[in-house]
């Protein structure tokens, strides 16, 4: 009797205390749960080659150009998701190269033969910032004028550039982003922008620094296979505005397009004032490379300034 009494009387305090416990347990995995932050949705994926595609928004920018003409360009932008921090996202800036009608940087298929693979990798790590340094970017990624059938930007071209449709397109997309005009102007840190592109791109990418940093918005430029706002095959660069933004360059040996001299005279000018300047040389041709992102990448340049 004894001996099934303490049976009795030791069974039912363990069962007790067994089912206290897995209560217990139960409730404090669920309130751990309850308490994980929701981790932010990428803006990118990668399909199951690792291509990248990122979604965004489109617009249609109406502008009025130098001969009072009413005008039409594409723009495309994109911003991190979740809450932006103090003073908004800061903007990167996408110049594309010359391309056909229609490319769009935010699909892997954009100038797949000059190495726009490249490209939305660049855009998923401004915008999803993967490796976690802390640092998003929005990304606005406007679309030049066509000219028969292609599309590329009228900085280093034979007429003067405040002629250009340019010229007058520019301060209008600064401005309507400010006033709100592609989302609220809270998501945008417009005094921290940032700008990078290949060839006719990486030239406009030049030009933010030339003409249109009278305040000193633009905190870093990323040029590709490109040089000096007016430069072209050949490269004579003035003297440099004092405020001009510390510029990384990245140019293959073998590019026959921009010749990688070009580049060298330019980067040399910047060093020769003081400004700082990096270039990373390569021995492939006119295109983007690996060396765009990751670690030697332009958003790896970008978050150090």
């Amino acid at each position: 009797m004894k001996k099934i009494i303490a049976q009795g009387a030791t069974t039912k305090p363990i069962a007790s205390t067994l089912r206290k416990c897995f209560l217990f347990a139960a409730a404090a995995v669920t309130a751990a749960v309850a308490h994980i932050p929701e981790a932010a949705a990428a803006r990118c994926s990668a399909n199951a080659a690792g291509d990248w595609t990122c979604i965004h928004q489109t617009r249609d920018l109406t502008f009025v150009d130098k001969y009072g003409i009413s005008k039409k360009r594409q723009v495309r932008w994109q911003v991190p998701e979740g809450a932006p921090p103090a003073g908004g996202w800061p903007v990167a800036f996408f110049y594309h190269p010359t391309v056909p009608v229609g490319t769009n940087p935010f699909v892997v298929q954009a100038t797949a033969g000059s190495g726009g693979i490249y490209i939305p990798k660049m855009f998923h790590e401004l915008l999803d910032d993967p490796t976690g340094t802390g640092k998003k970017y929005a990304i606005v990624a406007p679309v030049s004028a066509a000219h028969f059938g292609t599309n590329y930007w009228d900085t280093n071209v034979a007429f003067t550039y405040s002629g250009s449709e340019d010229y007058k397109f520019f301060p209008d997309l600064f401005g309507e982003i400010i006033s709100g005009n592609f989302g609220p102007a809270s998501q945008y840190n417009m005094n921290r922008r940032y700008a990078f592109g290949m060839s006719s791109g990486g030239f406009n990418t030049s030009r933010m620094a030339v003409t249109f940093n009278s305040g000193g918005e633009w905190k870093a430029l990323g040029i590709i296979a490109a040089s000096y706002a007016t430069c072209s095959a050949s490269c004579s660069v003035p003297t440099l505005p004092a405020n001009h933004p510390p510029t990384k360059f990245w140019h293959g040996t073998g590019d026959f397009t921009v010749p990688i001299s070009t580049m060298r005279t330019y980067y040399n000018k910047l060093v020769a004032q003081g400004i700082p300047a990096e270039k990373l040389e390569h021995s492939g041709g006119h295109v983007f490379t690996a060396d765009n992102v990751g670690a030697t990448g332009v958003k790896a340049y970008f978050d150090r300034y």
